[in-house]
């Protein structure tokens, strides 16, 4: 693992280090460089990557897990799973070991298995509390390929939940969906976790809206999930997908003007998902928010309306062109793979024209850390 040094750091410096010439020496407590390095980031994000470079550099692991967390997704810095496993892996010989749960996540994501398990089991021997939830989670999943063993993971998993391992109920419903010929959530376990979200806990909420609506759960009234999504520091893209899902259900007739308002809050790394999203439940909402981020980047697409027409198209095209996706454009405006090129480069114009990121976008869970992705 200590042979895993990073070209991603030497690829960061040279993309950052040299915006830092002239600046103050940072203070002294590096866990104060720490919080002024992500208070930075969530106001100018590219000073805040330059910030956490530096102390990564000086071997910090805290800095070296958030560099990897952007890296895994895709905020500031290109999306890269590689370079993540690989900062992951640096932030763990640095001395942070809660990076290893992060780090054998990012393994089965490439598929890396049997190296995943073991990651695992280090965590487990770090005593850090995720590491036997996570594993069972991952063998419920059939995250571990091959090498999983679904029943025995679920299993497993349900008895921590039942032992009041907050981890493993946070776990489960993601298990339960992964296995829909499973029995659903028990009684006492669902009522932990409404419990824990009307308490504040927005990973328990998140678990609950996504459960509620993938599993098709009977108490998952439209009144439940909307009072699960005012629960405070919902993630941004579980907070627009389960908004655009319950507007759907609840505001069929008017979807197109309640799309345009959940996805008006969309900071640009969520907007993608936000126009895949709304194109699978409506195409005309979709059509729609289409024209109004063409518009917005100064493409003329005509008349507003939720139809594609010839300016809409042109617009398009156009767009396509410029952006250098015309490749991925050919097939046409509502096929799968246009739409979600087009939603991926609507992201990256987004950011582009972004002044900063937005504060909510950045939540922070009780460790210091930002929530989960």
């Amino acid at each position: 693992m200590t042979r895993m040094r990073t070209a991603a750091l030497a690829c960061l410096a040279g993309l950052f280090l040299g915006t830092q010439s002239g600046q103050a020496d940072p203070p002294r407590d590096v866990r104060a460089q720490f919080a002024e390095a992500m208070a930075l980031h969530a106001s100018a994000p590219q000073d805040g990557i330059a910030a956490l470079l530096a102390l990564a550099q000086a071997g910090y692991g805290r800095a070296l897990d958030r560099l990897a967390y952007f890296h895994l997704t895709g905020q500031s810095v290109p999306r890269d799973p590689h370079a993540a496993r690989a900062l992951y892996a640096e932030a763990v010989a640095a001395g942070h070991s809660r990076s290893l749960v992060s780090l054998a996540k990012v393994e089965m994501t490439l598929g890396a298995f049997a190296e995943a398990q073991t990651t695992l089991d280090l965590a487990r021997a770090a005593r850090d509390a995720r590491a036997e939830p996570t594993l069972a989670w991952a063998h419920a999943t059939g995250r571990l390929g091959p090498r999983s063993d679904p029943a025995a993971g679920l299993a497993r998993l349900r008895s921590l939940a039942a032992e009041n391992n907050r981890e493993a109920q946070l776990l489960v419903p993601a298990a339960l969906i992964s296995n829909p010929a499973a029995p659903g959530l028990s009684a006492p376990l669902r009522d932990r976790l409404e419990d824990r979200a009307a308490q504040g806990d927005a990973r328990a909420a998140e678990a609950l809206l996504r459960y509620l609506r993938l599993r098709a759960d009977p108490t998952g009234t439209p009144e439940a999930r909307v009072a699960l999504l005012e629960t405070p520091g919902l993630r941004p893209k579980i907070r627009i997908e389960e908004a655009l899902h319950l507007a759907a259900v609840q505001q069929a007739r008017r979807f197109w003007r309640a799309a345009e308002e959940i996805v008006a809050t969309a900071p640009p790394a969520v907007l993608p998902r936000a126009l895949v999203v709304t194109a699978r439940l409506n195409r005309n909402a979709y059509l729609r928010l289409l024209q109004k981020e063409l518009d917005a980047l100064g493409y003329d697409t005509g008349a507003p309306s939720p139809y594609l027409r010839a300016p809409l198209i042109r617009a398009i095209n156009r767009f396509c062109r410029d952006r250098d996706i015309a490749l991925a454009c050919k097939p046409g405006p509502l096929k799968s793979t246009t739409i979600k090129a087009l939603a991926a480069e609507l992201g990256t114009a987004r950011a582009e024209t972004t002044p900063a990121v937005r504060p909510q976008d950045h939540q922070e869970r009780g460790d210091g850390r930002p929530g989960r992705t």
